[in-house]
């Protein structure tokens, strides 16, 4: 009989009840070697991607500190910055600003309207709720940049191919997110209208849209900056705005003129964070 650890021992004397005795503390052997399975199968993989993309510390060194690296050549030519292209800065920040509205605008449409169809716990039918799901995955699968190599193809290079391929991947990214926000609500006025013999539109609208209000609202300001981001990197490649315009400088190797656009784009993320901070702590 193995002996009673000193509690139940003391329990057993003050009442005269035998305590059963405490069960074996579980072996960790099974969890400890699936821990270190993991932490080397984690090694390997970030040793091979090291591998696979060529990555070089020397390469690194050399790029930054080098005689034509960024610290010794690029930085230096790239001030002070060329003030006189500000304006063409400005105006081409607001056509990329422009870009992220539309794309936003048209994303929530598009995103909303597959919401009663989307979300497990309002869709009419499992076919259709794979079939919308199915939908934005292929559309979050597809990056932006290829989608907007695409419009080019059909539309050629103008901003309004980049409103297409932001508002097509949009979609696919906050119809996921709104989907998600419908499913963790609470029922109680849903089923109450449903009771009530309301139809399928008037529950959405009544009780399921004012019941994730807030919360759509959050995640189209969060996303409103994201966007902006994005549209910048897909001007680098024909989307226009002021991507389009540090795209043609850096290739011409005028620097100052690319801090400068650089500054403007700086400001324009910063505002655009800032009011988005103050709009989701007031309206979510």
């Amino acid at each position: 009989m193995s002996p009673q650890p000193p509690i139940a021992a003391a329990a057993a004397n003050a009442t005269g009840i035998v305590a059963p005795p405490l069960p074996p503390r579980p072996a960790n052997r099974r969890n400890r070697s699936i821990a270190i399975v993991s932490v080397l199968a984690l090694l390997a993989l970030l040793v091979y991607s090291w591998i696979d993309v060529g990555g070089s510390l020397r390469e690194l060194i050399n790029g930054l500190f080098a005689r034509k690296g960024l610290f010794r050549s690029l930085i230096p030519s790239s001030v002070p910055p060329d003030l006189s292209a500000f304006g063409d800065g400005i105006k081409a920040a607001v056509t990329t600003f422009c870009i992220a509205i539309l794309s936003i605008a048209f994303g929530v449409i598009f995103s909303v309207s597959m919401l009663p169809f989307a979300a497990r716990n309002i869709t009419p039918s499992r076919p259709l709720y794979e079939l919308a799901r199915l939908s934005q995955a292929i559309l979050r699968a597809i990056p932006e940049l290829i989608m907007l190599l695409i419009f080019e193809v059909v539309m050629g290079f103008s901003p309004f191919s980049a409103v297409l391929a932001l508002t097509l991947h949009g979609t696919g990214v906050k119809g996921k997110l709104f989907a998600e926000a419908v499913e963790e609500i609470d029922m109680t006025a849903v089923d109450a209208l449903r009771v009530a013999g309301a139809s399928r539109t008037q529950v959405f609208l009544h009780a399921v849209l004012p019941g994730v209000r807030n919360t759509l609202v959050g995640l189209t300001l969060y996303r409103l900056d994201a966007n902006f981001r994005s549209a910048v990197t897909l001007g680098a490649v024909g989307g226009g705005g002021i991507g389009f315009l540090i795209d043609n400088e850096v290739n011409v190797f005028q620097f100052k003129t690319v801090l400068t656009y650089m500054i403007v784009l700086v400001i324009f993320v910063l505002a655009i964070e800032r009011v988005s901070t103050i709009l989701r702590a007031r309206y979510t």
